[in-house]
C-alpha cells in the first residue's frame, strides 16, 4: 500500500512538472496556439482562496495569408472548480466606454475593472495595404442581460486612434468545464479586423459586506493524502470564417497549500 502511495505521488508530481506547456493546433493554414493558467498554484484543499485566470491566444495563416483566416468567436471553458464572483462589484456600460481612450475608460468605470489584457489585430481595408493594431485591453464587470452576466473588454490602439468592446457573456453549465465565457466579434469590426493575438487575465481583490471577496477563486482538489494533481484547466473554441472551428485543451497542474 505504502508503495503504490509513493507510486501514485511520484506520478502525480511527474505529470504536474510536465503540463505547464500550451497547445499548438494546425487545421490546415491556420495555426493557432492557446496557453494559460491560474496563480498561485498552491491552493487549499477544502474551501477556496483568491486566484488570478490568465489565457493567451495566437493565430498565423501557415502560408503567409494576409490578412490570416478572421476569428470571429471565441469561448473558453474553465474548469469547474474555480468560481467567479461579482456581487457588489460596480458595472460599467458600453456606452459610457466606447469609444474612449483607455485612461479615460479607467477614469470612468474604474471601479468595475476585473481583469487586463493585450490584443493584436491585422487591419485589411480598402485601397490600403494591411497594417497591424496593438492596444491593451481592460476587462470590466457589466450589468447582465438576458439573465447571463457579462464582462466588456475594452481596446484602444493609438497607431491609428481606434477603439473596440468585446462583449463576453458568462455562461455556467454542466461538465468538467463549468464556467464558459463566450464572445463574438462585433458586425462592424468584421469588415477590417482579423485577430492574431489576445490575452487576458482576470483578478480583482475587494470588500463586500465587511468580507474580502475575490472576483475569481480555486481550490485544489488533491486526493487525502496528495500533495499535488493534475487537472484539465481549460478548453478554448475559436471559430473562424467559413465555420471552421479549432479546439484546445490545457492540462495544468496545482499543490495544496
Amino acid at each position: 500500500m505504502k508503495l503504490a502511495f509513493a507510486i501514485a505521488s511520484t506520478l502525480i508530481l511527474m505529470l504536474g512538472a510536465t503540463v505547464a506547456r500550451g497547445e499548438l493546433v494546425q487545421d490546415g493554414n491556420l495555426t493557432v496556439s492557446f496557453d494559460g493558467g491560474i496563480s498561485p498554484r498552491a491552493l487549499p484543499r477544502t474551501g477556496e482562496a483568491p486566484v488570478a485566470v490568465k489565457v493567451d491566444s495566437s493565430f498565423q495563416a501557415n502560408d503567409g495569408s494576409d490578412p490570416p483566416p478572421q476569428l470571429r468567436e471565441i469561448a473558453i471553458g474553465i474548469n469547474r472548480k474555480g468560481r467567479m464572483f461579482n456581487r457588489g462589484l460596480p458595472t460599467c456600460r458600453i456606452r459610457a466606454i466606447q469609444p474612449s481612450t483607455t485612461a479615460a475608460a479607467r477614469r470612468i468605470c474604474g471601479g468595475a475593472i476585473v481583469g487586463s489584457g493585450h490584443v493584436s489585430v491585422r487591419v485589411s481595408l480598402a485601397n490600403q495595404p494591411p497594417f497591424t493594431f496593438k492596444g491593451p485591453l481592460l476587462v470590466f464587470n457589466a450589468k447582465p442581460s438576458g439573465g447571463k452576466r457579462r464582462l466588456l473588454a475594452q481596446v484602444y490602439g493609438r497607431k491609428p486612434p481606434s477603439a473596440f468592446v468585446l462583449v463576453f457573456k458568462i455562461v455556467k453549465q454542466a461538465g468538467t468545464f463549468g464556467t464558459v465565457i463566450r464572445t463574438t466579434l462585433p458586425k462592424g469590426a468584421r469588415k477590417w479586423a482579423y485577430v492574431t493575438h489576445f490575452d487576458m487575465k482576470l483578478r480583482r481583490i475587494y470588500t463586500y459586506r465587511g468580507k474580502r471577496r475575490s472576483y475569481v477563486s480555486a481550490s485544489c482538489a488533491a486526493p487525502p493524502g496528495f500533495p499535488s494533481a493534475a487537472y484539465p484547466f481549460a478548453r478554448a473554441k475559436f471559430g473562424f470564417t467559413g465555420g471552421r472551428q479549432v479546439t484546445s485543451t490545457l492540462t495544468r497542474s496545482c499543490s495544496v497549500r
